[in-house]
């Protein structure tokens, strides 16, 4: 428990000094009306007048936590149709996997959009269907589907909190209508999925759960505990009786001690590894245990259990053969070796070690593939070279290194043909490219490699490398997925054709893909591609230019969604591979799909609907002849949604403000011409928070980013931080604006204004506490004219429609040196600050948005219910506790805060996503989003949606709210 305490009081530190600066209370004039009168604080520290004389002095400051950060200084399963059924005697064993062929049907377990059907012959989607979790494992039994998800997020509402409960689900649907698929029931399986298999009609699902030990004593000296020397975690099989489609049900549960982490299996045993320490703690093994599951009717036994030195990576490094189980492990450094053992599992119950070898001219080197063919394995470990070895394994007591070959890169995964050996690898000889090599095994005691490609610009890798199942082999042909990045075109995904016979290798060519190949396959003279992007039908009657003929959407990625007038939709679609943009209207309740236009540019950081237009602000990034990042916007001319038509377009040569710390040196931008008598900065000290970098102020869109030169500069220093303003009405000249100020805070925007929050450092408090001043700024933005800047409580949150009434973000210290957030509602008449009132929110984390005169807040508060109130606070023992908790002030139109409703909503974490017509949305663990009703008291929760992606933003249209989920695509709700 204490090492946990510590961990949380750290993570609350670290967001104290990264959330901004804090602030110590004013001495204002009493509130008027109603609500919370001003808090009183310390008295206000001294202020500080620049230069140029356009600072007041500072009668509001606040607790200043944050200076001490200154801003100056497949393989191929054969067809594909045998649902990689290996008979190993009177039950069928089927391999998992993520892709399936019944007839003319393509079964595709899709990450973002669940699962997916496709008709092969007429090269269309069939239908989709959630299934809420990570998507793991795919088996096809007659007229059902089943589906085995990890980390599933399950939300329940129980006693008015929204909880999650993590886990594993094994899902059945009915797919007897392949355009109208059924979800018939689901088991919840507790864990992590580690593995699964299906053996008749029993599916065995094995799972993990990782622990956390704490090993330390009332003193916080280390102690190695038996528990955490033995394990780090417990692991378990399930076992689910499909024969009866009417009662499918769960047939048993084993538990066993040991984190599993990998499985193999036959049809009569699962062999579970986990690793450990010896009793000792001197030695790392692989525990191997084995769990009998040659009951027809799904019972689990769990038998014996054998010891192997070192860790085992994969499931290839394991193998049962003849009545001998055969592993392959690697110690850890300094002493890193690469045992081959064998045992005797005629016994299950005792399994006796029958021999063991090492490979010792790979004395120091990591393993890498490893294959195991009947009474020989291919083993392949890498340092500087790659040494292939082959083992003699058909006397397992005395399993003998027959020959070894060393070659440059190494392997990654082999594919056995007879006395041929095909290996997925990487060539390092060139910087690190995908390699395929033909070796020549027919004498084992000298293996030759007799042929091998590469491919790929300088750096490429493959999914492969990680889903040996994306790697295909053919009779003749290697479908090879590769991905790399060139300084021309930027990211690429592509599928590599390469032909071989047994004494040849060819690389022939390759088509581009909107994501990465998962899977591929031969099937009525057309190749087909698997991404989670796209089912794309490849031409490859000339296989040294092959083509996609067509490519079947299986998942977009919407990165924003822009409602206009009369219930029109503009979905934005970033697609990395094809480095473009699609911008696609259409109207959801008229289910008619609109004009598109297509965006040179392939990431869009934000959209603003203006007038009857969509502005795109994209980020460029160029690396020749050296690195440098600008943005373009786009405004786009949607007054017709059939047929939309960009009407402008600025290339805004600043770099993008990301926000945070860092160091860098300054992006050379040679636009315009440095201002008379100021200097270029040679280094900088980047300082400031994260949010949104783009605002839209009337017909202004402002960016705020770096550069070196500015038209105009405000402040008492050289700025290396600004604002670019682009006129949407018109004007082709932009107008840069330089901030130079130690410490802007925050930028935002308001009825045609830009708003800029400024920091300043004033000393310290009586208590030696560091204390500062927040400044505001007010642009006009059509003038550049820019007001005297005004001491401030606090950083702009929002401006009161109609009104000269600004709310604050204001931060105080408490008696017990933690921090609280005070929200202050002023008036600003000129370069006069009036407090008009406050409300103090409990100690916690909070973040803000608002809907007209209410502003909402969502957060995270914490504390301790204590044991004995009547100890002193130093001597107090109790229990941490924390909530989740959503609410809104209202605010009267004198600006004082009225009663707020406030409302505990979940024990895990949300984020406050959008507010409209006193509706609050809010993500909950990123599993759904949950909508609560505030014109109700207490507050409701009116609608809760799952979503398989991660809800970020939130946009209103005229009847509903949506919510673009990236490649989950879209969803929506009322308000």
């Amino acid at each position: 428990m204490k090492t946990h305490l510590l961990q949380v009081w750290v993570i609350l530190l670290c967001m104290t000094l990264l959330t901004g600066c804090p602030w110590l209370n004013p001495n204002p004039d009493p509130a008027e009306g109603e609500g919370e009168q001003p808090i009183e604080g310390e008295s206000p520290g001294e202020g500080e007048q620049s230069r140029e004389g356009e600072f007041v002095e500072a009668e509001f400051t606040s607790a200043d936590a944050s200076n001490y950060y200154r801003s100056d200084v497949l393989t191929e399963e054969p067809a594909m149709e045998s649902d990689d059924e290996v008979a190993n005697g009177d039950r069928e064993l089927v391999e998992p996997d993520i892709i399936r062929r019944a007839g003319d049907l393509l079964f595709v377990l899709n990450q973002y959009r669940g699962l997916t059907i496709a008709d092969l012959e007429n090269e269309q989607l069939l239908s989709q269907t959630p299934t809420y979790g990570y998507p793991r494992d795919l088996y096809l039994v007659d007229e059902r589907a089943y589906v085995l998800v990890s980390r599933c997020h399950d939300i329940v509402y129980e006693d008015g909190l929204l909880s999650v409960a993590y886990g594993s689900k094994i899902y059945v649907l009915n797919i007897a209508d392949p355009m109208n698929v059924v979800m018939e029931t689901s088991f919840p399986i507790t864990g992590d999925l580690v593995d699964s298999r299906m053996v008749g009609d029993i599916i065995y699902a094995v799972c993990s759960d990782y622990t956390y030990y704490d090993v330390s004593d009332a003193d916080g000296d280390a102690v190695v505990m038996d528990a955490a020397a033995k394990s780090y975690g417990a692991t378990w099989a399930v076992s689910v009786n499909i024969a009866d489609t009417s009662n499918i049900m769960i047939a048993d549960t084993l538990n066993f001690p040991g984190y599993g982490n990998l499985i193999q299996a036959t049809d009569y045993a699962i062999f579970s590894v986990s690793g450990n320490w010896d009793a000792g703690y001197n030695e790392y093994i692989s525990e191997i245990t084995y769990i009998d599951i040659s009951d027809p009717a799904g019972r689990i036994v769990m038998r014996g259990k054998a010891n192997a030195p070192g860790y085992m990576a994969d499931r290839f490094k394991m193998d049962a053969w003849q009545g001998a189980l055969r592993v392959v492990t690697n110690t850890w450094w300094p002493n890193r070796e690469t045992y081959i053992t064998t045992f005797d599992i005629a016994d299950p119950d005792r399994l006796a070690r029958l021999g063991q070898t090492t490979l010792a001219s790979a004395s120091g080197e990591s393993l890498f593939a490893t294959r195991f063919d009947g009474p020989k394995a291919y083993i392949v470990t890498y340092l500087m070279v790659d040494p292939l070895f082959v083992v003699d394994l058909s006397d397992p007591t005395n399993p003998e290194v027959k020959g070894e070959l060393k070659i440059p890169g190494w392997s990654t995964h082999i594919e056995p043909r007879g006395d041929r050996l095909i290996a997925l690898g990487v060539d390092d000889e060139d910087g690190r490219r995908v390699m395929v090599s033909l070796f020549d095994v027919s004498d084992p005691e000298t293996p030759t490699r007799i042929a091998y490609e590469s491919f790929g610009e300088n750096w490429s890798w493959s999914t492969a490398y990680s889903d040996v199942k994306a790697f295909t082999v053919l009779d003749d042909m290697l479908l090879i997925p590769f991905s790399g990045w060139n300084d021309g075109s930027g990211g690429y995904d592509r599928l590599q054709f390469v032909a071989w016979s047994p004494d040849t290798l060819d690389a022939l060519g390759y088509v581009d893909l909107q994501g990465s190949a998962l899977r591929s396959f031969r099937s009525g003279g057309m190749y087909y591609a698997v991404t989670q992007e796209q089912l794309a039908v490849i031409d490859a009657s000339n296989p040294r230019a092959p083509e996609v003929v067509n490519a079947v959407t299986l998942a977009e990625n919407v990165v924003d969604v822009a409602p206009l007038a009369d219930d029109w939709l503009v979905e934005v679609i970033a697609r990395y591979d094809a480095g473009d943009t699609l911008l696609r209207a259409s109207h959801p309740y008229l289910d008619v799909i609109g004009g598109s236009i297509e965006l040179p540019v392939p990431y869009v950081s934000n959209t603003f609907v203006w007038n009857n237009a969509v502005a795109v602000v994209a980020t460029v990034y160029e690396y020749e002849p050296k690195y440098q990042a600008y943005t373009l916007v786009f405004l786009v001319d949607f007054s017709t949604p059939e047929n939309p038509v960009v009407v402008d377009r600025w290339q805004v040569d600043m770099e993008p403000w990301w926000g945070g710390w860092w160091y860098r040196e300054p992006m050379m931008v040679d636009a315009i011409e440095p201002m008379p008598g100021k200097s270029a900065p040679m280094h900088w000290w980047g300082g400031g928070y994260g949010g949104d970098s783009a605002y839209l102020a009337g017909d202004y869109l402002v960016l705020r980013g770096i550069r070196n030169t500015y038209d105009i500069s405000y402040g008492d220093s050289d700025p290396w931080q600004g604002l670019a303003l682009v006129d949407l009405a018109g004007a082709d000249k932009i107008a840069y604006v330089g901030l130079g100020y130690p410490e802007v805070t925050a930028v935002t925007a308001a009825e045609g204004l830009v708003y800029i929050s400024t920091k300043r450092p004033v000393g310290q408090d009586a208590q030696q506490r560091n204390i500062c001043a927040y400044y505001l700024h007010t642009l006009n933005p059509s003038s550049l004219d820019i007001t005297r800047a005004v001491n401030v409580p606090g950083v702009l949150l929002h401006r009161l429609p109609g009104t000269s009434r600004l709310i604050f973000e204001d931060t105080q210290y408490a008696d017990d040196w933690q921090t609280v957030t005070v929200l202050r509602s002023t008036e600003i008449v000129g370069s006069t600050v009036r407090l008009v009132d406050s409300a103090k929110l409990p100690v916690g984390w909070w973040n803000f948005d608002a809907d007209g005169a209410n502003l909402y807040y969502s957060g995270y508060r914490y504390g301790y219910y204590y044991r004995d109130a009547d100890e002193p606070v130093s001597d107090r023992s109790g229990d941490y506790w924390n909530s989740y908790l959503v609410g809104s002030y209202p605010i009267s139109r004198s600006g004082t805060f009225m009663t707020n409703q406030e409302l505990a909503v979940s024990n895990t974490w949300i984020n406050l996503l959008g507010v409209k017509d006193n509706q609050a949305y809010i993500s909950v663990a990123s599993a759904a989003i949950a909508q609560y009703n505030f014109n109700e008291a207490p507050p409701s929760l009116d609608a809760l949606l799952p979503v398989m992606g991660y809800p970020q933003k939130i946009r209103f249209g005229d009847s509903a709210a949506f919510a673009p989920l990236g490649y989950s695509g879209l969803e929506s709700l009322p308000y």
